[in-house]
């Protein structure tokens, strides 16, 4: 249970204007959401509706004092309600500290449509066991109208046009009003997803459909989750046979629909599952087939290394994850496990690559485990010197370390201490050297001699006059 944020009567909030529902939401959300979250919830949902901006700025917001007059219950009953319609997606909840002080802002979601509801198989069989069998098969029939027999009917509808006169001229070239209100809705608009495209190249979709297709799976909605399929796969390393029957378990039987969050998490069950012991990881490493030595690139490395390229080329990042941290006796963690599935989602290195970036954070920097900015910003220097193979990240590391570990002229067979001092200061010295006179040495000694025999004359006379 996720800890809330500090929250008391004076603290702010905001809810941004939501579109008003429809007389269909208003019954799914009395019928089938309201036995689920119960009557606070539900007036808790209405209560946040009453307090909607429409400006939409932190500015002018309201406190949770005035949402407790309202519903006439204390604090921690509304967070219990705010908690239920979190729970079955009705609510967003955000929370924000500046300088007017702690605010929550509460964005409120539309309820699913009655088909979409059934179709989840959470919220379907959450209604099931509250409502029982009798009231559930009720409610199905109440909301699953059968629709007409049109089949010998003939559509006789009037088209637009054939009711109304519209200027053609102003339909192929919308006037100036128009073009304003058009851009002003679709600024309003929520950001479509411009999160880049992985490549699939290697990943058989038709395949995939053909499978899919013969267990009625609704392929319409595989193509929609094609960038979810393809990251998973491209984690766990699943092929596409593997991925079909993980879909075919989580599809409904009845819309051949499937849930995005039960797919991920039947994923993450079924491969984060403890691995084998440590010596079996190792034992695969060496009999990974051997990459080819014809290319320039290979034949830089060693035996060693070679093995580490064959390996991180043929393992999926969880599997190389997972073996690595069994070497040091550790676990992979449910943050370096998100880590690996947002890099792999930004589609900006290959899986191979990526599996150095994890192998030279964790045994080259010895980290304990994969920590999010080191992360991101080898993998953002890596994509920015173009590199693509795992060969070519050794031979990056290599050239980088090799300024450090080369060492500097080496006089009377003994190697000096590497220069430090910036090259102003070098230059400087230098400069400061070249002026020095050859006989340094020489002109300090006569001086001293000389200085040495005045002291020496004025004591013998000083002990002349005492006698």
């Amino acid at each position: 249970m996720p800890n809330d944020k500090p929250l008391t009567p004076k603290t702010g909030l905001v809810v941004p204007q939501a579109p008003a529902l429809s007389a269909a939401q208003q019954a799914v959300l009395a019928e089938l959401y309201l036995p689920l979250m119960g009557p606070l919830a539900y007036s808790l949902y209405a209560a946040l509706r009453s307090l909607q901006s429409s400006e939409n700025e932190l500015s002018n917001r309201r406190s949770h004092a005035e949402l407790l007059g309202i519903l006439n219950v204390d604090l921690p009953a509304v967070l219990a309600a705010r908690r239920k319609l979190e729970a079955t997606g009705l609510l967003r909840s955000y929370y924000q500290q500046d300088e007017l002080g702690v605010v929550y802002i509460y964005q409120l979601q539309a309820p699913l449509l009655a088909l979409q509801f059934f179709a989840d198989d959470l919220l379907s069989v959450l209604l099931l066991d509250t409502v029982g069998e009798l009231r559930y098969q009720q409610l199905a029939s109440d909301f699953s109208a059968q629709p007409i027999d049109l089949t010998a009917a003939k559509d006789v509808t009037a088209n637009i046009l054939d009711v109304f006169h519209v200027d053609s001229q102003k339909v192929t070239t919308p006037p100036l009003s128009v073009q304003k209100v058009r851009a002003q809705l679709a600024a309003n608009e929520p950001a479509e997803d411009h999160s880049p495209v992985l490549s699939d190249d290697d990943f058989d979709w038709q395949l995939l459909g053909q499978i899919l297709k013969q267990n009625y799976v609704d392929l319409k909605q595989v193509a929609s989750s094609r960038q979810l399929i393809i990251t998973e796969s491209r984690v766990y390393g699943i092929s596409e046979i593997e991925m079909a029957k993980l879909i075919s378990e989580v599809a409904s039987l009845t819309t051949g629909q499937f849930d995005e969050n039960q797919l991920k998490l039947l994923i993450a069950r079924r491969y984060e599952r403890p691995a084998a012991p440590s010596q079996q990881v190792a034992t695969e490493v060496p009999a990974a087939t051997s990459v080819t030595k014809d290319t320039k690139t290979s034949a830089q490395l060693s035996m060693a290394e070679q093995q580490l390229v064959s390996y991180a080329k043929q393992a999926a990042p969880y599997e190389f994850l997972t073996a690595l941290k069994q070497e040091k006796h550790g676990f992979v963690t449910s943050g370096e496990n998100r880590l690996v599935h947002d890099l792999i989602g930004r589609g900006v290195l290959p899986n191979a690559v990526i599996n150095m970036v994890i192998y030279y954070l964790l045994q080259n920097r010895e980290l304990a485990a994969l920590n999010r900015n080191l992360l991101e910003t080898v993998a953002n220097d890596w994509q920015q010197h173009g590199i693509t193979t795992p060969e070519a990240a050794l031979i990056y590391l290599r050239q980088r370390k090799q300024p450090k570990s080369t060492p500097t002229r080496r006089k009377n067979n003994r190697p000096t201490r590497k220069e430090i001092m910036p090259k102003w200061a070098q230059q400087q010295q230098q400069t400061e050297r070249g002026k020095q006179p050859a006989q340094t040495g020489k002109q300090i000694t006569a001086a001293q001699r000389k200085q040495l025999a005045d002291r020496l004359a004025k004591l013998e006379t000083n002990s002349e006059k005492e006698d």
